[in-house]
């Protein structure tokens, strides 16, 4: 008998070795599409991950850029509103108002006149430095900006200039591209 197994050729044992005929014994082709499925899912899962990441990415490096332009409108708004300058007082009020948007700039147009006759008849020199500015928070179309400025002032009631240190909460809306300013509040 053993004999007439062995003229048959090669046979798959519990070995699991491989037939003469190629074929693998069902536990090793089990094993084997296991082993194919997990490599499949490990591929899958890899580029899911890749592009999950790859967003996650992008979605921060644009809420970065958002909040740096945020800033930096809060920064230049601050910086027009407080470098006023009677031989200028048009442009300067102007650029206030072009930077602005919402119940800050009604506010501002309506006391625009007033603002006008006052740096015109005493002869106003005033000049901004923006000492720091940051987030308070933000969203694609709306940012709370922080910003501490030192303000000097000239003008024929104090000739030889007074400091102010103020701080500012300004919230800012994207209009068009453009970040404005909403609302400006002092802060103590």
């Amino acid at each position: 008998m053993t004999q007439a197994l062995d003229a048959a050729g090669p046979h798959v044992g519990d070995t699991g070795q491989v037939s003469s005929d190629g074929v693998l014994p069902p536990r090793a082709r089990r094993a084997l599409i296991v082993l194919s499925l997990l490599g499949v899912a490990l591929v899958v899962a890899s580029v899911l991950l890749s592009v999950l990441w790859l967003q996650q990415r992008d979605t921060r490096d644009r809420t970065a850029a958002a909040q740096s332009s945020a800033v930096s409108a809060a920064r230049q708004a601050i910086k027009n509103l407080d470098s006023l300058s009677a031989e200028t007082v048009d442009a300067d009020l102007a650029r206030i108002v072009a930077g602005s948007t919402g119940s800050f700039r009604e506010q501002f147009v309506k006391a625009q006149a007033q603002l006008k006759q006052v740096v015109v008849q005493r002869k106003t020199v005033s000049t901004a430095t923006i000492l720091a500015a940051g987030i308070e928070r933000s969203d694609d179309d709306s940012a709370t900006v922080l910003v501490a400025v030192d303000r000097s002032v000239k003008d024929t009631t104090t000739p030889q200039g007074v400091l102010a240190h103020d701080r500012w909460k300004l919230t800012m809306e994207k209009h068009g591209g453009r970040w404005l300013v909403a609302t400006l509040d002092p802060v103590s």
